[in-house]
């Protein structure tokens, strides 16, 4: 029984791939993989189909007002505006 842990490895190996060397690629691990890597690209392609499709013709979104920048100041919400005028 020298040779117990190579029968092991070979008989996992012979299932992993065992499908495809028997020519019955759909059932093997590459072919899964592959379908797997397939599905996750059409996916992302149509989430990005979408966001671009909603870019398109349309103008950018205007920020509030309530935004003023990093150089004005609010003087009411600061409570400073006698110190400030």
């Amino acid at each position: 029984m020298k040779g117990h842990k190579l029968w092991v490895i070979a008989f996992l190996a012979f299932m992993t791939n065992g499908a495809s060397l028997l020519g019955i690629g759909q059932g093997s691990a590459g072919s899964v993989a592959r379908a797997i890597e397939c599905n996750h690209n059409i996916a992302h392609n149509i989430q990005t189909a979408k966001a671009l499709g909603l870019l398109v013709g349309n103008p950018p979104i205007k920020r509030s007002a309530e935004f003023l920048g990093p150089f004005q100041v609010d003087c009411s919400t600061l409570g400073m505006c006698s110190v400030l005028a």
